[in-house]
C-alpha cells in the first residue's frame, strides 16, 4: 500500500487527506491521529519511508520546501502553481532529473469530466478558438500571488493539456469574484459555440445539454496521485513553460 506525506494542512491538505489518507502530516499545528512533523526539517532528518509528499503550502513557500525534498530523494506533488518563477521552476526540473524523482504540479481540472470529454471527443481541428473564464472568491491569506498566478494557472495548463501545438487562438480571463465561474466556449469552424461550465460540468451544444456530473464517479484528487504514481518520473513535464507565460502577463487577461 502506498503511503503519503502531506506538507501544509490548510484548505488544500485537508483534501488531500480525505482523499489519500496521509500517514504523515507537517504543519506548524499538530493533527490529531496522525503522525506529526513541525517542519519540514524535521520530516527529512527522520526521512520516513513515503511514496510521495504533497507540497500544500502558500505559493511563495513551495520552491524551498520541493527543493529541501528532492534533494532528500522524495518525490514531490507540490500545488499550483509549482513556483513564483521561471528560475526557480527550472531550478527544481533539473534537480529532478538529476535525482531521478517525480515532480509533478497539481493539475485537477484535467480531471474535470467536461475536461476528459473534450480531450476524449471533440475534434480540435474543427476548433477555430477558445475563449475560458475563471473567477473565484478570494483566498483569505497573506502574500496572496494575484489571480494570474492562483488561476490562470489552470486555464494555462489546459491549454498544454489540450491544444498546445496546435495553432488555436486562446483568450483567458481571470479575477476573483462573489460569483464564481469556470467556463471554456469553443468555437467552432461551423460557427457553433459549445458552452464547457467546469463548475457544474455541463457541455451545452445548440439545444443540446450534457450533464457530465454522473460520467465519473472517481475523485480527481485521487485519480491523479494514482497516475503520478503508476507512471512515476515519466509523469513529469516541464513546468517551467506554464510559469513562463505567468510572468508574461500581470494583468487579468491572458492572451495565448
Amino acid at each position: 500500500m502506498s503511503k503519503f506525506a502531506i506538507i501544509g494542512y490548510g484548505k488544500m491538505g485537508k483534501y488531500y487527506d480525505k482523499a489519500i489518507s496521509a500517514d504523515y502530516i507537517v504543519d506548524v499545528v499538530s493533527i490529531a491521529n496522525k503522525a506529526y512533523f513541525r517542519s519540514v526539517e524535521d520530516f527529512v532528518s527522520m526521512h520516513p519511508a513515503v511514496d510521495l509528499v504533497i507540497v500544500s503550502t502558500p505559493s511563495e513557500t513551495h520552491f524551498s520546501i520541493a527543493k529541501t525534498l528532492l534533494e532528500s530523494d522524495y518525490n514531490v506533488l507540490v500545488e499550483k502553481p509549482i513556483c513564483l518563477s521561471v528560475n526557480k521552476s527550472l531550478n527544481l526540473e533539473n534537480l529532478a532529473e538529476e535525482r531521478g524523482k517525480i515532480l509533478y504540479q497539481s493539475t485537477l481540472e484535467r480531471y474535470n469530466p467536461v475536461v476528459s470529454f473534450i480531450k476524449k471527443n471533440v475534434d480540435l481541428s474543427h476548433v477555430s478558438k477558445i475563449r475560458s473564464s475563471r473567477f473565484g472568491f478570494q483566498p483569505n491569506r497573506a502574500n496572496l500571488e494575484g489571480p494570474v498566478f492562483d488561476l490562470g494557472i489552470h486555464e494555462v495548463d489546459l491549454y498544454f493539456y489540450l491544444v498546445s501545438g496546435k495553432n488555436i487562438p486562446w483568450d483567458i480571463e481571470v479575477g476573483y469574484s462573489s460569483d464564481p465561474k469556470r467556463e471554456l466556449l469553443l468555437y467552432m469552424s461551423t460557427g457553433e459555440i459549445v458552452r464547457c461550465d467546469l463548475m457544474n460540468k455541463y457541455i451545452t451544444r445548440d439545444n443540446l445539454k450534457l450533464d457530465l456530473n454522473l460520467s465519473n464517479q472517481n475523485n480527481p484528487m485521487l485519480q491523479m496521485v494514482q497516475e503520478i504514481l503508476y507512471k512515476g518520473p515519466n509523469i513529469n513535464e516541464i513546468w517551467s513553460n506554464e510559469i513562463k507565460i505567468l510572468e508574461k502577463f500581470n494583468n487579468n487577461k491572458i492572451q495565448l
